[in-house]
């Protein structure tokens, strides 16, 4: 009778802890800090607008089910992700043009502490392989994530989308 006993307090004391670390968990995920990206532009582009496809040349090469990719005529390392039933733009990728302006500091071949001070603090840093690093912005209102690749604090890479 005792052992019975003593196996329900230690089982009930196993789901106590587990539903206090599940709330732990929550609670730090929801109090993640979140950064306002809806107003960001690349290449004057801002996601969740329209864009008229026709003046885009479209990279079949990729398929996705809900997107297309394509790219300007001129510009061929920025690319868009847009949805293929309403054309609204859902992500754009910058590599290797260091002509293209952003308007938050962020130039490929530009310095990644420029963009950490137009943007703030509340980023996540990860590191990848070669020495390469990717600083990731959230927002969690707009469901926008900005990531930036960057070496030797040298800019090589955004990508900025919207779920």
């Amino acid at each position: 009778m005792n052992i019975h006993r003593s196996f329900k307090i230690f089982t009930f004391t196993i789901f106590i802890s587990i539903g206090i670390g599940t709330i732990l968990i929550i609670n730090h995920i929801n109090n993640t800090q979140s950064t306002d990206l809806s107003q960001l532009t690349i290449d004057d582009m801002k996601l969740d607008t329209q864009i008229d496809v026709r003046n885009y040349t479209v990279n079949n090469r990729i398929v996705m089910k809900n997107h297309r990719i394509y790219t300007k005529d001129n510009k061929h390392y920025l690319t868009f992700k847009v949805n293929k039933s309403n054309h609204y733009l859902k992500g754009i990728t910058l590599v290797k043009d260091t002509k293209i302006e952003t308007n938050f500091n962020a130039n490929i071949d530009g310095d990644i502490q420029s963009v950490i001070n137009q943007l703030g603090n509340h980023y996540k840093d990860k590191k990848l392989h070669k020495s390469y690093k990717v600083v990731t912005y959230r927002d969690k209102v707009n469901q926008i994530k900005l990531s930036i690749v960057y070496k030797h604090d040298k800019i090589k890479k955004i990508e900025f989308y919207k779920k």
